[in-house]
């Protein structure tokens, strides 16, 4: 309890130091997730189980936002305002999933509810307090080299056959196992690894010099390589095509760049790094049959979750119970088990709504597609069911995606004031330009 006292007095003083930057803090929870993976978060905070063995960002982001309610309150009552209907979503939802986690058949998921749920919508809000162009453009940049560095961690595990960090904390893991040659780097399971990279990949888009690009966008396909993700590796690939020709200048540039690009991949196909991923394109060990019949458990059960659930983390146990061999393997199903189909589609309509309304931006090239495949690919595994980077990952990118375009959109509207300041003294020829900056308006 000691350490984990010290370490919350560490995480206030913080907060209090970057009270008037809160996308510090918002940064170095990332970075704590990105590093840390939760079977490791006990080596800083102390407390390796029960009530408070929350992940040490965690108690970056509840400090933060504490002192934010004090030091910014006022700018905090705004954001809310702003973005009232999305917060009283998030309240339902979060109430909804404790009360099932509390009074379900099958509790005991407080530490995910706070981990995945609770924490990730407090970073949202963070991000949209604290949110100028610099500070999300370097928030990006982190991203990128976050990433980069577990990528070449995983790297060296698949040439040494090791953990090589947390690797008591890896033995303890029922699904380790260095025979399956399937890598995580920092992260918590190989399909974490691989989320990471299919979405920071399109935020590549602004690196503007290609020989850092070009390399970066080697290192992700890599990535996806090691950690044997099928459809990482296919999501992967369209982003870095995405790249390519959204950094291409010229219709010429951007067809030579596929070429490079679908050269480059296939003769990755032929090197040692690739043969994990063609073993499991011709054996799947069973990963596709695991998820056919958990769809039609689902199916075949849905009436009884419509409306309440069992508590988070409740799906583990069910799946184990119908006798499947695995979780329902997608974030969706298994939070309708969690806390009700009603509530869950409400959770993720959420994404669905913030991904609509807010899908132009030019303050943060490639933050759309980012958004959009971090929505996606949770829907294929447990990320957001278990505790991993899945939860502040994904809600920060929508916090980037929301923060972007409302920034641009401001940046309009003042452009626009102050051309119909000098509409009256513009030319006949600057008519259109008023006309259409009064529509803009």
């Amino acid at each position: 309890m000691i350490q984990l006292l010290g370490w919350v007095a560490f995480c206030l003083v913080l907060a209090v130091l970057v009270r008037n930057r809160p996308m510090v803090s918002v940064g170095v929870a990332t970075g704590l997730w990105f590093l840390v993976p939760s079977i490791a978060g006990h080596l800083i905070t102390g407390q390796a189980e029960g009530a408070l063995s929350f992940h040490p960002a965690t108690w970056v982001i509840l400090t933060a936002f504490a002192v934010q309610i004090f030091a910014n309150g006022r700018r905090l009552v705004v954001v809310v305002a702003e973005h009232i209907l999305l917060v009283l979503v998030f309240v339902v939802v979060i109430a909804v999933a404790w009360v099932n986690t509390r009074y379900g058949t099958y509790g005991g998921g407080t530490v995910i509810l706070v981990d995945q749920i609770v924490i990730p919508v407090l970073v949202f809000m963070l991000v949209l307090l604290g949110a100028t162009v610099r500070s999300l453009q370097r928030f990006r940049t982190l991203l990128i080299v976050l990433t980069s560095v577990s990528v070449v961690v995983a790297i060296i595990q698949w040439s040494v056959k090791d953990t090589v960090f947390y690797a008591a904390q890896f033995a303890e893991t029922y699904w380790f196992d260095a025979r399956y040659d399937r890598w995580m780097g920092t992260f918590d399971q190989p399909l974490a690894l691989s989320l990471v990279v299919c979405v920071i990949t399109p935020l590549l888009t602004a690196v503007t010099r290609w020989w850092i690009r070009v390399p970066l966008l080697a290192l992700m396909v890599m990535g996806a390589l090691v950690s044997q993700s099928r459809l990482g590796i296919a999501l992967v690939v369209l982003a870095a095509v995405y790249v390519v020709i959204a950094t291409a200048t010229t219709p010429a540039r951007r067809a030579i760049g596929v070429l490079v690009t679908a050269g480059a991949v296939v003769g990755l196909a032929f090197t040692p790094i690739a043969a994990g991923v063609l073993g499991r394109l011709e054996n799947d060990t069973g990963s596709t049959h695991a998820r056919e019949l958990a769809i039609s458990f689902f199916l075949s059960d849905w009436p009884q979750f419509f409306l309440v659930g069992q508590g988070i983390s409740s799906s583990y146990r069910v799946a184990s119970a119908a006798g499947l061999g695995t979780s329902l393997e997608s974030s969706i199903l298994m939070y309708a088990i969690d806390i009700g189909i009603v509530f869950s589609v409400l959770y993720f309509g959420a994404m669905v709504y913030l991904l609509i309304r807010y899908r132009r931006s030019t303050a943060i090239r490639g933050i759309q597609v980012a958004g959009v495949l971090a929505f996606i690919i949770p829907m294929t595994y447990s990320a957001l069911a278990t505790r991993s980077v899945a939860g502040i990952l994904v809600w920060s990118l929508l916090a980037l995606v929301t923060a972007a375009s409302m920034l641009r959109a401001s940046e309009l509207r003042a452009d626009a004031a102050n051309l119909l300041e000098v509409g009256p003294r513009v030319e006949s020829g600057d008519d259109t330009i008023v006309a259409r900056t009064r529509e803009v308006l």
